[in-house]
Protein backbone atom coordinates (compact mmCIF):
# COMPACT_ATOMS: atom_id res chain seq x y z
CA UNK A 1 0.00 0.00 0.00
CA UNK A 2 2.71 3.00 0.74
CA UNK A 3 5.75 3.20 -0.97
CA UNK A 4 8.98 2.85 1.19
CA UNK A 5 10.96 5.73 0.73
CA UNK A 6 14.79 5.57 1.23
CA UNK A 7 16.12 8.30 3.07
CA UNK A 8 19.82 6.85 4.12
CA UNK A 9 21.43 9.55 2.05
CA UNK A 10 19.81 12.14 4.77
CA UNK A 11 20.82 10.30 7.45
CA UNK A 12 24.43 9.94 6.54
CA UNK A 13 24.26 14.01 5.82
CA UNK A 14 22.79 14.66 8.86
CA UNK A 15 25.54 12.53 11.14
CA UNK A 16 28.01 14.77 8.85
CA UNK A 17 26.30 17.73 9.56
CA UNK A 18 25.94 16.75 13.40
CA UNK A 19 29.85 15.94 13.59
CA UNK A 20 31.14 19.38 12.15
CA UNK A 21 28.49 20.99 14.61
CA UNK A 22 29.77 19.20 17.07
CA UNK A 23 33.26 20.07 16.38
CA UNK A 24 32.45 23.62 15.99
CA UNK A 25 30.84 23.19 19.74
CA UNK A 26 33.72 21.70 21.17
CA UNK A 27 36.53 24.34 19.84
CA UNK A 28 34.08 26.82 22.04
CA UNK A 29 34.36 24.78 25.01
CA UNK A 30 38.01 24.10 24.58
CA UNK A 31 38.58 27.80 24.17
CA UNK A 32 36.66 28.41 27.38
CA UNK A 33 38.76 25.86 29.25
CA UNK A 34 36.33 23.32 29.33
CA UNK A 35 38.49 20.21 28.70
CA UNK A 36 36.35 17.68 30.17
CA UNK A 37 32.88 19.02 27.69
CA UNK A 38 35.24 19.57 24.67
CA UNK A 39 36.43 15.91 25.12
CA UNK A 40 32.78 14.47 25.22
CA UNK A 41 32.02 16.57 22.19
CA UNK A 42 34.70 15.28 20.30
CA UNK A 43 33.49 11.78 20.93
CA UNK A 44 29.95 12.42 20.44
CA UNK A 45 31.40 13.66 16.63
CA UNK A 46 33.82 10.76 16.12
CA UNK A 47 30.84 8.60 16.53
CA UNK A 48 28.57 10.34 14.03
CA UNK A 49 31.60 10.93 11.31
CA UNK A 50 31.47 6.92 11.89
CA UNK A 51 28.22 6.57 11.41
CA UNK A 52 27.88 8.70 8.18
CA UNK A 53 30.83 7.19 6.76
CA UNK A 54 32.98 9.99 6.76
CA UNK A 55 36.28 7.68 8.25
CA UNK A 56 38.45 10.61 7.23
CA UNK A 57 36.83 13.19 9.40
CA UNK A 58 36.58 10.35 12.15
CA UNK A 59 40.44 9.74 12.26
CA UNK A 60 41.05 13.43 12.65
CA UNK A 61 38.45 14.12 15.70
CA UNK A 62 40.04 10.86 17.15
CA UNK A 63 43.69 12.34 16.53
CA UNK A 64 42.24 16.06 18.05
CA UNK A 65 40.64 14.20 21.18
CA UNK A 66 43.83 12.38 22.11
CA UNK A 67 46.08 15.85 21.42
CA UNK A 68 44.06 17.80 23.98
CA UNK A 69 43.65 14.26 26.39
CA UNK A 70 47.50 14.36 26.41
CA UNK A 71 47.51 17.87 26.87
CA UNK A 72 45.22 18.62 29.38
CA UNK A 73 44.76 15.66 31.35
Amino acid sequence: MSKKIDTSAQFIEFFVKKGHYLVGLSENHLLNREYKKSLELLSQAHTMFEKGGAKAEAENVKARFNDIKEKYF
